[in-house]
């Protein structure tokens, strides 16, 4: 029932909010694994995932001296909250560990990573517009098996990412291989975590098969 209330919520509001802060890029040169060998990776954890914040509304705020200081930042709206619950739910369905959870000290990046993962540590080296060496450090560092770094910042991952730019609530999959060196293995959509689902992957009874 909460899901289904969720997914009702961000559907009524989607068209109100879909274009908020949202960058013309849309492609992605990002060629991700088959679904099931990509929840596969994910299971098995070392990987790093990069969310940007859920969705905001669409205005400029003023400069930001004090982050706890969440009424003059741009925070998430309805939707975004939504998207964060259900990814949240999503991860917990799929059995996707979690590790550490880290976040830009802006408002909308802590709540979007404390409603999905119930914590989160503010790091500032998430905020910034190019990659500090600590930063840098959190996509190429490897990860121990078995659990995965969540990283939840801003559209740009601090330049880390290339000609990509992501949507609001869509994140990136980056495998660190040490030695200053990483490589990005999926893009992924806020509804796209559910399509993982088994329920979602199977065809609907008696539906046309292709002929193996």
């Amino acid at each position: 029932m909460r899901r289904f209330l969720l997914l009702l919520a961000a559907l009524l509001l989607l068209p109100s909010f879909a274009a908020a802060q949202e960058h013309p890029v849309n492609n992605t040169k990002i060629v991700p694994p088959h679904a099931v060998a990509l929840l596969e990776m994910l299971r098995e954890g070392g990987l790093v995932i990069y969310f940007r914040h859920g969705s905001t509304p669409d205005y400029s705020e003023p400069s930001i001296a004090d982050f706890s200081d969440c009424p003059r930042q741009r925070n998430l709206n309805p939707l975004g909250r939504a998207q964060s619950a259900l990814i949240g739910d999503d991860f917990k369905a799929l059995k996707i560990p979690v590790g550490s959870v880290i976040a830009s000290p802006f408002c909308r990046c802590m709540d979007t990573a404390r409603i999905a993962f119930g914590t989160v540590t503010a790091a500032d080296e998430v905020r910034g517009m190019k990659a500090s060496p600590q930063m840098r450090a959190h996509f190429t560092t490897p990860q121990k098996p078995g659990a995965n770094l969540v990283i939840v910042g801003h559209g740009s991952a601090s330049g880390l990412i290339g000609e990509e730019f992501l949507r609001e609530a869509e994140a990136v999959v980056v495998k660190p291989l040490g030695e200053d060196k990483y490589e990005l293995v999926a893009r992924i959509r806020a509804e796209q975590w559910a399509q993982f689902r088994p329920e979602n992957r199977e065809p609907p009874p008696g539906a046309p098969r292709a002929q193996q």
